[in-house]
């Protein structure tokens, strides 16, 4: 009987085995021998939990919960938990309880007792030891010296802070010592399934990380780049010194056609800038794949340079950048926060090489063209001894300009600004965003704010969200506005740019969540995601497998995207790690939603 009803759900739903066993989370042949006969799982077994929640997942992402139901004889209106009860109680229906074959369970389910809760995620386990401590937001964050709403988003998991750094230690280190002078260090074991004796910072580091939702190490980089993005400014950068001020004369009237090692490096290029900054140059052209630390290894030299590179901007000279993408992630992005400012100012344009550099030289070439050129090639290694030629005859810069454009034209944009628009095309697009958006308005509700300028961007922002929708999925993750500014007036609609500030009422509220419940019954391709607060207050995420779009939210001015493979694929982890800690579904989902409207 068991066999039968497994393989008459597989074939009610039209499912594959791979497609479940995807979603049960074990190995496709588990689905083959289940169906074949080959063994009965016991009835409350991890075996069948895993099973039954493929199916369901299966049933739900494609909005066929009502198949499902109609095949067991359940209510769809029914939440999950209880839905898969049916699927597990219509699937042994017939089946001896207390057979060989049914060893594992030998009472009737309902009276096993529920298991221990298991913390899969790291800020259900931060949580989980904050409160056997006793420490709140505040305290914590005296403790690690961070603000308390970081410590809020750590500890809703929609923030991580990334494996094995400061903030890691100190964390691990607040909660050990908390814990000992509390005498809850058998508590803390408890929660982390090892004896007393075992507990330490480097074990309590390793337990919050282990299985946490940042799944690896190219995703926590790319949560804390965001980080960075949202909180950047343009008016709390630090001032520069002048231009005159950051070079000396001797540099300045140098005329070396050779610079030696580190220090030469350092003093060719302020010659450079200086000159090319004085002359008012129209174009740099800059390439480099060695190490960045004759740049970034003095702050007091970055800062000359910053500077210089800033006023050559502000001069009007536009920059053309080829990046070396193949460093590693974390040396990459701290390069781009490096340029950052240089970005907005929309006088730099940034690209990588799609061929892949020399394992065995590296090869550096800053170019004024018809100016100036700085241009070496080294054993890599041997940077530190090297010779920088500083060339200035017309015939060599040919040469050399020859050579760049064509590196130009085997690259690709690493950064685009402004962004550019990810709402348009047919692949995955996951949205990360503090409210409800715009597109996902009804057309009544559009209408009852009665802004023309509105109603004709939301038309836009729909048609385009509907024709993506027919081809691939789009998932949402946004929060819920609180009770008390929704009832005081003060929650704003979403994507006002170029528009009057508008602010719901609660029945408008809503209807955009009635609408929201429409859709997601509607369009199988449309999941919401609710998240307990905002991961990056200032910012909206629009993330595909090929490109990713940051857009301020207060300043159009200073977003832009990425195109790079590896940083859209380190962007794409951190989303759908966030996304599986807070997947809901669809009838909790309306649920959730019902209980917030009026």
């Amino acid at each position: 009987m068991f066999f039968a009803r497994i393989n008459e759900l597989f074939q009610c739903l039209g499912a594959k085995n791979g497609q479940v066993a995807k979603l049960a989370g074990f190995d496709r042949t588990n689905i083959s021998r289940l169906r074949s006969s080959a063994r009965i799982p016991g009835r409350t077994g991890p075996t069948i939990r895993k099973l039954v929640t493929g199916l369901y997942l299966y049933a739900d992402n494609r909005n066929e919960l009502d198949i499902l139901c109609g095949c067991i004889g359940a209510d769809p209106g029914e939440n999950a938990d209880e839905i898969k009860d049916k699927i597990r109680d219509w699937l042994y229906e017939g089946e001896p309880v207390n057979v060989k074959k049914d060893a594992a369970s030998p009472v009737p389910p309902k009276v096993i007792k529920k298991p221990k809760p298991v913390y899969h995620f790291f800020g259900e386990r931060l949580d989980a030891v904050m409160k056997l401590t006793d420490l709140s937001n505040a305290r914590f964050s005296h403790y690690i010296h961070m603000d308390a709403s970081m410590v809020s988003r750590f500890r809703t998991g929609v923030r991580t802070p990334v494996p094995e750094s400061n903030v890691t230690a100190r964390i691990s280190s607040v909660l050990y010592e908390r814990a000992a002078a509390g005498g809850k260090l058998s508590g803390l074991a408890g929660l982390m399934g090892i004896s007393a004796d075992m507990i330490d910072e480097e074990a309590i580091s390793a337990w919050l990380f282990d299985d946490g939702y940042i799944t690896d190490r190219d995703a926590g980089i790319a949560e804390s780049l965001l980080g960075f993005f949202d909180t950047f400014s343009t008016e709390t950068q630090l001032s520069l010194p002048a231009p005159e001020e950051t070079v000396p004369e001797e540099i300045i009237r140098s005329e070396q056609t050779e610079y030696f090692g580190r220090e030469g490096i350092r003093s060719a290029v302020l010659r450079f800038l200086f000159d090319a900054w004085r002359d008012k140059a129209g174009l740099l052209l800059l390439y480099s794949d060695e190490d960045q630390s004759w740049l970034t290894g003095d702050k007091g030299y970055l800062m000359r340079w910053a500077a210089l590179m800033s006023a050559c901007v502000k001069n009007g000279t536009r920059v053309r950048i080829i990046h070396n993408v193949e460093r590693d992630l974390s040396e990459m992005t701290d390069a781009i926060k490096s340029w950052l400012p240089l970005y907005m100012s929309g006088m730099v344009e940034s690209r990588y090489s799609t061929r892949k550099r020399n394992p065995r030289f590296s090869h550096t070439v800053f170019l004024c063209p018809g100016k100036a050129c700085i241009e070496a090639f080294h054993p890599i290694g041997t940077e530190a001894s090297g010779v920088y030629h500083y060339y200035t005859d017309p015939h060599i810069l040919e040469v050399c300009l020859s050579g760049f454009e064509s590196m130009l034209e085997n690259a690709q944009p690493l950064l685009k600004v402004p962004a550019a628009p990810a709402a348009e095309g047919d692949s995955e697009l996951t949205v990360i965003q503090s409210g409800l958006s715009l597109a996902t308005m009804s057309e009544e509700l559009v209408s009852s704010f009665d802004e023309p300028a509105l109603y004709e961007k939301w038309k836009a922002l729909r048609d385009t969200m509907f024709l993506r929708l027919e081809k691939a999925r789009v998932n949402e993750c946004v929060t819920l506005a609180d009770d008390e500014e929704l009832f005081s007036g003060k929650v704003r609609i979403g994507e006002q740019n170029g528009i009057s500030e508008l602010f719901y009422t609660p029945k408008q509220y809503s209807m955009h969540l009635r609408n929201i419940i429409r859709l997601s019954e509607i369009y199988p391709n449309y999941r919401l995601y609710i998240l307990p607060e905002t991961p990056f207050p200032n910012m909206k995420l629009m993330i595909t497998e090929d490109s990713a779009s940051i857009i301020h939210g207060k300043k159009p001015e200073l977003s832009f995207g990425f195109t790079h493979p590896l940083m859209c694929r380190a962007f794409l982890s951190y989303a759908e790690a966030l996304m599986q800690q807070y997947r809901m579904d669809r009838n909790t989902l309306r649920k959730t939603l019902e209980a917030k409207c009026i």
